[in-house]
């Protein structure tokens, strides 16, 4: 009987050894895991907005453009796992600003926006923003500035633009309104409920096409001055962990 008790005993430390021993060793693999820079966490929600050629869905379905391109390359060389969303501007900006680990471009970068993301620049060279009026309308003469406060502009809501018109004395519901993309810009012209918008070229031409209209339907009218075109960038949101943030950055002036 006294056999039976030393042997019951000896199993029961056994046992007790053997649970402490896994149970320190799954402590050990919580503080790797949570140390380790290749974690589970090392991924990006990359989102954008439909603005060709930088960033636009493709006839396969993809997310494409120049800027896509970019990003791309720059993800998989800091070896960041990565998903690439397109949203209307506004809900792309608003998601980079609340939620940590989000990657937003083609951005400019303005003086406004400095303190609000981890900046990598630049993206890609810069385009030249235009105004852009119906051919037919010659009831608009613009040779100056102060001539664009005198109609009215069909802009994306959020954007570095709208932002630049508003700080020039335009009045949103007035002489500015609104929209949720670069398409109901063009909308709004081609329907004449506003008398100008603003676009790059290549973005002109491809929304033309799409509606099966002739590249002459809209005439470009006047080109912001230097100062007013800001730097285009890639920008991560601020409570992105600071060794993701550098991983990009380091890949970005490794690649470009």
């Amino acid at each position: 009987m006294k056999s039976y008790y030393r042997n019951l005993l000896l199993k029961c430390i056994f046992t007790l050894l053997v649970l402490l021993k896994l149970a320190n060793a799954s402590e050990n693999e919580q503080h790797e895991s949570s140390t380790n820079t290749g974690s589970p966490s090392d991924k990006l929600l990359v989102v954008t907005e439909p603005w060709f050629p930088y960033n636009y869905v493709d006839l396969e379905g993809e997310v494409s453009g120049i800027s896509t391109e970019i990003i791309t390359s720059v993800l998989k060389h800091a070896k960041i796992k990565f998903k690439i969303d397109i949203y209307p501007w506004q809900r792309s900006y608003s998601m980079a600003l609340a939620q940590d680990n989000v990657l937003i471009y083609s951005i400019y970068r303005t003086q406004e926006r400095e303190k609000l993301f981890h900046w990598i620049c630049p993206l890609i060279s810069s385009p030249l923003q235009s105004v852009y009026k119906l051919s037919n309308r010659k009831d608009l003469h613009i040779k100056k500035e102060d001539d664009l406060n005198k109609y009215s502009f069909s802009i994306t809501r959020g954007t570095y633009i709208h932002k630049l018109f508003v700080n020039k004395g335009m009045v949103e519901g007035v002489n500015l309104f609104l929209t949720s993309s670069n398409k109901s810009n063009v909308q709004m012209l081609l329907n004449n409920r506003v008398d100008l918008l603003v676009e790059i070229d290549e973005a002109m031409e491809k929304m033309l096409a799409s509606l099966n209209l002739p590249s002459d339907t809209i005439e470009k009218v006047y080109t912001l001055k230097t100062e007013d075109q800001a730097e285009l960038c890639m920008a991560i949101s601020k409570g992105t962990p600071s060794y993701i943030v550098d991983k990009v950055r380091s890949s970005h002036q490794v690649l470009y």
